[in-house]
């Protein structure tokens, strides 16, 4: 029998790599939901739901004057609720944070497509039986990696840039 490397098995390091980045997602996962979502002084805003029927009777949930306050912290001085898009986009105006933040999803996105794609190549690969149909799927699905990777890069990067709410 031979083991060697053929071109339907991958190389180890790209097997490697491939659990590798499943791991840090888990916990890239676990630190953005924690730090985007679950704020303390905003958390008993997303802990209350109501139903669709009583939105349409226009019954609103009360919030506690402690987490109103929370979201309508502004930058500029101004009274009012700010929306959790202009909350997000205060961060990564701050520019201590955002190089922090703007690399952590660098990397996290960076880490996604490698993991994701290589699996959806992986896929490809099982049930594409035709040599010349696996090179096209391979190269159109590295390719929307790629398209991917310019159209993420771009919007974490330029988040924040001359943002006033």
């Amino acid at each position: 029998m031979n083991y060697g490397k053929s071109a339907r098995s991958p190389n180890a390091q790209n097997w490697f790599l491939h659990r590798i980045t499943g791991t840090f997602l888990v916990f890239l996962l676990i630190t953005h939901f924690w730090v985007q979502h679950y704020d303390h002084e905003t958390a008993s805003i997303a802990k209350q739901v109501i139903s669709s029927e009583q939105v349409e009777d226009g019954t609103l949930p009360e919030y506690p004057e402690a987490a109103q306050a929370a979201v309508a912290k502004r930058t500029d001085g101004a009274t009012g609720a700010v929306t959790p898009y202009d909350v997000v986009m205060q961060r990564l105006a701050d520019p201590v944070y955002a190089v922090l933040w703007k690399g952590f999803n660098i990397l996290f996105l960076l880490f996604a497509l490698h993991h994701g794609f290589y699996g959806l190549n992986n896929v490809l690969t099982d049930y594409i039986r035709n040599d010349m149909g696996r090179a096209v799927a391979k190269v159109l699905s590295w390719t929307l990696a790629l398209v991917l990777l310019v159209v993420g890069l771009y919007s974490v990067i330029t988040a924040g840039w001359n943002y006033t709410p």
